[in-house]
């Protein structure tokens, strides 16, 4: 008779969970719908919703901003040269839930996979600002993901092996 009572203990508690998350996520969204526009997200996460407001999605903050009558900006993508491969990489990115930095990386290394190229190479091959390149170039280079070989201009990037 005992372990029944256990079980039924246990249900209980766990309802209380998941009711008291519930009421933290309600408090947090409703916190962030009245807070005023100038609000940073240090003073959000110093303030007393703080602990609430970590446990919120991305989903659920851009719906309590929403609720707020904040807008998402959504500028027209750029007009590309390649628009069924760049359609089909943006598709991927957004099923699989793969942040633009990502992509990138990922097209950066499928580039030079065969054969070593130049960043202006790169820049022309993936429709990607040279100055934009140079920073993810910098970073796989510092990461050990790229090697560059030359100078200046004539500098070509390959996978390291």
């Amino acid at each position: 008779m005992c372990r029944p009572m256990t079980e039924i203990a246990q249900l209980f508690e766990s309802a209380l969970r998941q009711n008291r998350a519930s009421l933290l996520r309600k408090a947090a969204m409703n916190t962030l719908a009245k807070m005023p526009p100038a609000t940073t997200l240090r003073e959000l996460l110093e303030s007393d919703a703080g602990e609430a407001v970590r446990e919120l999605t991305l989903l659920d903050l851009g719906e309590a901003l929403a609720q707020a009558g904040y807008e998402a900006s959504q500028a027209a993508p750029p007009t590309r040269s390649r628009p069924s491969e760049d359609d089909e990489a943006n598709s991927r990115s957004s099923r699989w839930g793969e942040s633009k930095e990502e992509r990138i990386f990922r097209e950066i290394l499928a580039a030079i996979e065969d054969e070593a190229l130049t960043i202006g190479q790169l820049s022309k091959r993936l429709d990607v600002d040279i100055e934009e390149l140079r920073g993810y170039l910098a970073w796989m280079k510092k990461a050990g993901k790229v090697l560059s070989s030359g100078r200046a201009r004539a500098t070509r990037y390959q996978p390291a092996k």
